[in-house]
């Protein structure tokens, strides 16, 4: 990691749209939690888990070089997604080493504990990103493994506690909003350099963790359908309120982000909204559907699709970008009604 990309990252919650209104929208709710009494408790423990979850988004995302997006509601809760959360006991077992540390040795030993933490800390947590599981994240071996992986980057984290500690020194007297949006920034950004930290070694792909035991098939899929449902009962909300393009937005990042076989996601969701009472939605994911059909070369599918959305409405036509793939598709397939009715307009 050279110096450069070292600031580029620590300074990249500020710097960019998504994890900046993040900041403000939570730095807001921290400060009506000060200020709010008993009602601000409440507040608090729900901001609670949805800033764990938006750090360790951002670390996983920069260390595949990516924006994260903005945070939904389903990250306001502890229940779900059990990896983005695990940080917490993390968190706790550093408190219990500290306490613990005290009680041996005093001060110095909270301080070679702290040392301790501060190296090692950061790479279980790299390795939680990477292997989304909570188990391999506290498993010494591959928390050693990923910093013998990373080890000429690695200074980019004492530099970065470093760096944090002086400009928190910096807080006092300037009020309560500035300082909680300040440390707020603070504790994003150190997520953000360890994952740009590790991204130019694309551990994603090459860290040695062990795979872990398959669960039997069936209960596999009935989580993942689990899952699904309940992705498309948060689309249908959107959509029953008129915001058919939120809906679909939330189905989208789902696919990009958490679906393990996209593939066959696509014709899930698609069979799925048209059970619903108006077909617009799901003519309107079909449109993306096809898009992804035509680009991978699956002409025979991509076919079907249009044959059924068709049927469904007359109107439904692919996406500009798409439409000359989808009558050579036609065309090659000797399908002239079909190559017709993508002609007009």
């Amino acid at each position: 990691m050279k110096p450069a990309d070292f600031v580029q990252e620590f300074f990249y919650p500020i710097t960019h749209l998504a994890p900046f209104v993040t900041i403000t929208t939570f730095a807001l709710l921290n400060l009506l939690a000060v200020k709010a009494g008993f009602f601000g408790i409440w507040l608090a423990i729900v901001v609670l888990p949805a800033t764990i979850r938006y750090q360790m988004l951002i670390l996983e995302a920069r260390s595949k070089g990516v924006d994260p997006d903005p945070p939904g509601i389903e990250n306001f809760t502890f229940v779900g997604n059990a990896w983005s959360i695990f940080p917490i006991v993390h968190y706790a077992i550093a408190i219990a080493l500290l306490w613990g540390a005290a009680d041996i040795a005093g001060e110095s030993g909270v301080i070679v504990m702290g040392v301790a933490l501060a190296i090692l800390l950061p790479a279980a947590l790299a390795v939680l990103a990477i292997t989304r599981n909570p188990i391999e994240s506290l498993n010494p071996a591959s928390i050693l493994g990923l910093i013998g992986r990373v080890w000429t980057s690695y200074w980019a984290i004492p530099v970065a506690l470093f760096l944090i500690a002086f400009l928190q020194s910096t807080f006092f007297g300037v009020g309560t909003w500035p300082a909680i949006l300040a440390n707020i920034f603070l504790s994003f950004s150190i997520y953000s350099v360890i994952g740009g930290m590790i991204q130019p070694f694309h551990l994603h792909d090459e860290v040695d963790i062990e795979a872990p035991v398959e669960r039997e098939e069936k209960a596999v899929v009935a989580d993942l359908e689990k899952a699904r449902t309940g992705v498309l009962n948060h689309a249908y909300g959107f959509a029953s309120r008129g915001n058919v393009d939120g809906g679909l937005s939330h189905i989208r990042k789902w696919l990009r982000t958490d679906e393990p076989y996209p593939g066959d996601a696509w014709p899930w969701f698609f069979d799925s909204m048209l059970k619903w009472d108006d077909s617009y939605p799901a003519l309107k994911l079909a449109q993306e559907y096809l898009d992804v059909l035509l680009a991978a070369g699956e002409k025979r599918a991509a076919l079907k699709l249009m044959l059924r959305c068709k049927h469904l409405n007359d109107a439904f036509r692919p996406n500009p970008d798409s439409r000359e793939r989808a009558l050579a598709a036609a065309r090659e397939a000797g399908h002239p009604e079909l190559e017709e009715w993508l002609s007009r307009r």
